[in-house]
């Protein structure tokens, strides 16, 4: 197992944003207090450690140890089948550069599937946004305001058709062919 290097520390702000953003997605959120302090959470589809450090090279030597962690939780836990959507994310404000060997551990990470999935992400600015962003496929998508009316699929093609320059009688027909299953031959 890798040991953290001696200046190495968990970027508080990082953590504290995504319990925020978790917590606003109804998980059970636990602060898990280490040589890698997590946010061990948990909600009806997946159980996400998160880990937040200061530079890339400590997120390569933070990947090991907050693994074993969660790996050490969810042996001792009855998680049914949420034990194949475990997750460990690993964050950093640090952006990445073109390195190679900076390059392929986080590929490394990202591709390491064993016992759980790993997610790997650089240049996280500190921002529930950001955050959010990171925490892509836990977080639900925000419900659109849009009425049905405004996006209807036709409506849209008949509005597109006419900025094109199309014939609107001919769309206007076209249109109301195929929602009663004519075909375009019917129409022209």
């Amino acid at each position: 197992m890798s040991i953290m290097s001696p200046d190495a520390r968990s970027d508080e702000e990082l953590l504290h944003l995504t319990k925020s953003v978790l917590l606003d997605q109804d998980f059970h959120v636990e602060t898990v207090r280490g040589r890698v302090d997590l946010i061990l959470a948990e909600n009806r589809y997946f159980v996400v450690a998160v880990a937040a450090v200061s530079t890339i090279q400590d997120l390569v030597l933070a990947e090991p140890v907050a693994f074993e962690t969660l790996a050490q939780r969810i042996e001792s836990a009855i998680l049914g089948p949420k034990k194949w959507d475990t997750y460990l994310v690993l964050l950093t404000q640090e952006k990445s550069a073109e390195d190679d060997d900076v390059t392929r551990a986080l590929y490394a990470i990202n591709y390491d599937t064993t016992r759980l999935r790993r997610i790997a992400h650089t240049g996280v600015d500190p921002t529930r946004e950001a955050i959010s962003h990171a925490l892509a496929p836990f977080v639900e998508p925000a419900t659109s305001t849009t009425s049905d009316t405004q996006t209807n699929a036709l409506s849209s093609l008949m509005r597109s058709l006419a900025l094109h320059g199309a014939n609107e009688e001919l769309a206007q027909r076209a249109i109301a062919a195929f929602e009663q299953g004519a075909t375009l031959d019917d129409v022209l």
